[in-house]
């Protein structure tokens, strides 16, 4: 696990003048800054609806391809009718999803996407008797308990920025020694002979210590100090995958309009005209420029 000095922690990453921060290289493909969140409730809500979009998108596509497979004339129109109702729903919701965030998942959600966290902030449930004994510590902070529903949750900490994949990383890796751990002592149990026990039980011996170090600075870097925690996204960003044409001309743009004025790192990307056919066409590959 990699450990975090506070310097670490506290570096704000500087963009170069010469990156342009509205594209992301990820996957073979390139991204575009689409949308920005930065108030909690609000990417709480995008999440929930987003997901709502991709729900119905899967369904519209779904249905298209039934409707290919379908046999008979009747089964064709039975799917037909299914798939004319779902794309109804979509459109509405669709329509509300513009009023809110300014811009029309039609115009992506065929595309590959990504919400990438910007800002989490990490909570454990507690115990009232818990709360009570954290009352005492001098740290102690009544802003720091949260309620959700009848559940309470103490903060541990809030991550932003390149912080984020460093903290999924160290996740990751206690959760592996958790789950070797599991695995080493029902080995211990089944082991054949002396020598292999004794073997299993110096693995167990190394692994053990090595969760413990990675536990400590997990619980001085985070303040995380059970397996139990919930992750709340507090802001994120929303990129969109570029068409080869729609690269070129926003390439194009940036590059004409450099003369004029100096680029803003934090300012939103011009977002390209949409090529691609609405998701009238339910199409389940890439989608492909209009002929002029």
């Amino acid at each position: 696990m990699t450990q975090i000095t506070d310097t670490e922690s506290k570096k704000t990453p500087v963009a170069s003048p010469e990156v342009d921060t509205n594209l992301l290289t990820h996957d073979s493909k390139v991204f575009i800054r689409w949308l920005e969140i930065s108030e909690a409730n609000t990417m709480l809500r995008f999440q929930r609806d987003l997901e709502v979009m991709r729900n119905h998108s899967a369904k519209v596509v779904q249905l298209a391809q039934r409707i290919e497979q379908a046999v008979t004339p009747n089964e064709k129109d039975v799917l037909t009718k299914a798939r004319d109702t779902e794309l109804q729903n979509y459109r509405k919701n669709d329509a509300e999803f513009e009023l809110v965030y300014k811009t029309k998942t039609d115009d992506w959600i065929l595309r590959p996407h990504f919400l990438q966290n910007t800002k989490i902030r990490l909570l454990s449930p507690v115990s009232d008797d818990i709360i009570d004994k954290l009352r005492k510590g001098p740290d102690f902070k009544e802003s720091d308990i949260v309620a959700r529903g009848n559940q309470k949750l103490i903060l541990l900490s809030t991550v932003e920025g390149d912080q984020i994949p460093l903290l999924e990383r160290n996740l990751r890796i206690v959760q592996a020694q958790q789950t070797s751990l599991i695995q080493l002592r029902a080995a211990q149990q089944t082991a054949a002979d002396a020598d292999a026990k004794k073997r299993v039980a110096d693995e167990i011996e190394k692994v053990t210590k090595s969760l413990q170090t990675n536990a400590e600075l997990m619980l001085k870097t985070y303040g995380i100090f059970t397996n139990d925690i919930v992750v709340e996204n507090l802001g994120g960003i929303l990129w969109v995958a570029l068409l080869e044409e729609e690269l070129k001309r926003y390439v194009e743009k940036r590059e004409s309009s450099k003369g004029a004025k100096p680029a803003t790192a934090a300012a939103p990307a011009p977002v390209p005209a949409a090529i691609a056919p609405k998701f009238e066409a339910v199409k389940t590959e890439a989608p492909k420029p209009k002929k002029a």
